[in-house]
């Protein structure tokens, strides 16, 4: 007699993706650049970094607020949003996880976030930005809330 057996192997394949981090756009000395008028005019705009947005959520929000970190553990963030940062003052370090790179940012640099954008933030001693980003509000400024200008129609 031949008994024939059969056997079932189970093959377990892990598949690592491969990052899709997506490094910031840094530029050192924004706020510090000369803007000139066009000859005849008093004021003009000065648009220095545009992108089209990739945030998925309908509708999207604009939001802006101030950024302040002391001297302490790194914040990590990874962004599923779009946000831009300007240094008011101080020095705010910014680890990018997509390049290795440690960017030290002081006043007037400006850093922008992509979707997919991995950091840390530290700082050896404060600092402050203001930002704009494309969420809703997650923390209301505890003293401004409310404080918007309620406008009425001079028509």
């Amino acid at each position: 007699n031949h008994i024939t057996r059969s056997y079932t192997c189970l093959l377990t394949v892990t598949v690592v993706k491969v990052s899709s981090l997506v490094p910031l756009t840094i530029i050192k000395g924004a706020g510090h650049e000369f803007i000139p008028l066009p000859e005849g005019e008093n004021a003009t705009v000065a648009d220095f970094h545009s992108i089209r947005t990739k945030t998925t959520d309908s509708p999207a929000h604009f939001t802006s607020g101030f950024y302040k970190i002391v001297a302490g553990p790194s914040r990590p963030a990874h962004y599923t949003f779009e946000e831009t940062k300007y240094v008011l003052s101080g020095q705010i370090d910014i680890l990018d996880e997509a390049t290795g790179i440690t960017h030290h940012l002081v006043p007037g640099d400006f850093a922008f976030f992509h979707v997919g954008s991995k950091v840390q933030f530290s700082t050896k001693s404060e600092g402050l930005a203001f930002y704009a980003v494309t969420r809703p509000v997650r923390v209301a400024h505890p003293n401004l809330v409310g404080r918007e200008e309620d406008v009425k129609s001079k028509l």
